[in-house]
């Protein structure tokens, strides 16, 4: 989007030298700060340190919102979960219908403030750059949290939206290859890593979180021996956590669930029946999604805002709980899916089975020891476990959409994604679309560079 398109400037600074920024933090978890959402910020008035921070501060607000958070409608995370398996409308708008069903349209006017904030965070983040790099160049860990920032939101990009978003730093810029952003964002993770070395507390939690989102840039690239290389140091107590209050805005996984009753927890079945692919997230019992509610019969949480739909919701996370946006947790999977790829089936049943038997941190909820699992016997088996273990891992948190697409981009599954996504009959009537990402809304064809996604495949 061309909102994006507007703050150029050469990348040559990930060449300063790291500073340590004193702090008495030594835990390891970084929480974001909990701030009042900017929607516009004068940059003009940024030419001093206090002034360059503010930005940076923008920023970070603005990650938020392309995570847990919202800007001018869903979250992110959530909305790119509904055309997975991770949830399901009991809405009345047709947009959150259409998206459900996997037949999103280019008009969708709630898929189009998600787009925005995609890029006006990569947009905060390049300001808050450029004037830290002229009036508060240290510490350089407060540019490699910014480089963090810029790299996540052109993540996002590339897992969510089809093959061809536009996201160069030109004033009409061309489509962009999802191959190409993920080079972009990985250009700027290795910044952030660089600008984070030094041994501060927060120096390194900028550390952590820039390497899990480097790695996973390298999983969606197929470079599995390089991203479980690039997160071995992350502790798996690490989290970056997404911050709420009732003053700076309430956690939207709250918010559109239990509270507003407009999505509801996706399941392997509903009232047509037995949903292929799907997950039973609602009916698994799983302690990681623990969940008030039932998919069939008379639900204990009654009906959703449609008055039809059975309702459930997840008590995961409350109105101001904290959010993981990375995690070491999700530094383990990654190395869990190097050890699948690799055939070591063994030594991804070890990282698993060690997540599943020792409590996990995820933002202020702690899972309960579980069970280990058996060593699949055959790849097949061992993608269809790992995929599952990552899912319930990682529920709501922004990453199912892009694992399915890799399924179908590294793994070779069907490339309508019809043994991937929910396929079948619709619970809202018809059948499930095609559709394996999200399109360019219309606002982007004033842009003249552009015309429409170069094609919508995985």
């Amino acid at each position: 989007m061309r909102i994006s398109n507007h703050y150029a400037r050469s990348v040559a600074i990930i060449t300063l030298a790291a500073a340590a920024l004193p702090s008495a933090c030594t835990d390891p978890k970084h929480t974001l700060l909990d701030a009042p959402i900017i929607t516009i910020i004068d940059t003009s008035a940024a030419s001093s340190a206090a002034g360059a921070d503010a930005l940076r501060l923008g920023a970070l607000s603005r990650l938020r919102q392309i995570t847990a958070g919202s800007g001018a409608g869903d979250s992110p995370w959530m909305f790119s979960g509904l055309l997975t398996d991770e949830w399901k409308s009991s809405d009345t708008f047709s947009q959150r219908n259409e998206t459900d069903q996997r037949q999103v349209q280019d008009n969708n006017a709630n898929l189009t403030p998600i787009e925005r904030d995609l890029y006006r965070a990569r947009t905060s983040a390049r300001e808050a750059i450029n004037a830290l790099t002229t009036y508060l160049p240290t510490p350089t860990a407060n540019l490699g949290q910014m480089y963090m920032v810029m790299a996540t939101a052109e993540l996002y990009i590339a897992e969510w939206i089809c093959n061809g978003a536009p996201i160069s730093e030109a004033p009409t810029p061309p489509p962009a290859t999802n191959a190409e952003a993920y080079a972009l964002a990985a250009a700027h993770a290795d910044s952030a890593l660089l600008l984070s070395t030094a041994t501060d507390a927060f120096s390194v939690s900028v550390h952590n979180a820039a390497a899990v989102v480097k790695g996973r840039i390298l999983t969606e690239q197929g470079k599995f021996p390089e991203a479980a290389a690039v997160v071995a140091s992350v502790p798996t107590a690490f989290q970056l956590l997404a911050t709420f209050s009732l003053t700076s805005g309430s956690n939207q996984i709250w918010s559109l669930n239990t509270s507003a009753k407009r999505w509801t927890v996706g399941d392997s079945f509903d009232v047509t029946g037995i949903i292929k692919n799907s997950l039973p997230f609602a009916s698994a019992k799983d302690p990681r999604i623990p969940v008030t509610g039932t998919t069939l019969g008379t639900s204990p949480a009654g009906r959703g805002f449609d008055n039809s739909t059975n309702f459930i919701f997840t008590t995961l996370w409350a109105r101001t709980d904290p959010t993981p946006i990375w995690s070491g947790v999700d530094a383990r999977l990654m190395e869990a899916e190097a050890k699948l790829n690799a055939s070591d089936f063994a030594g991804m049943m070890t990282i698993l089975n060690a997540l599943r038997t020792a409590p996990q941190n995820l933002g202020s909820f702690s899972t309960p020891a579980m069970s280990t699992l058996a060593t699949p016997a055959t790849k097949a088996d061992a993608i269809n476990l790992f995929f599952r273990e990552k899912a319930f891992w990682t529920y709501s948190r922004g990453q199912r959409l892009g694992d399915l697409r890799r399924l179908i981009r590294v793994y070779g599954r069907a490339a309508d994604g019809s043994d991937t996504f929910p396929a079948g009959t619709f619970f809202k009537g018809g059948t499930y679309g095609s559709d394996v990402n999200f399109p360019m809304t219309v606002d982007e064809t004033n842009n003249p560079s552009f015309a429409k996604c170069l094609d919508r495949k995985a």
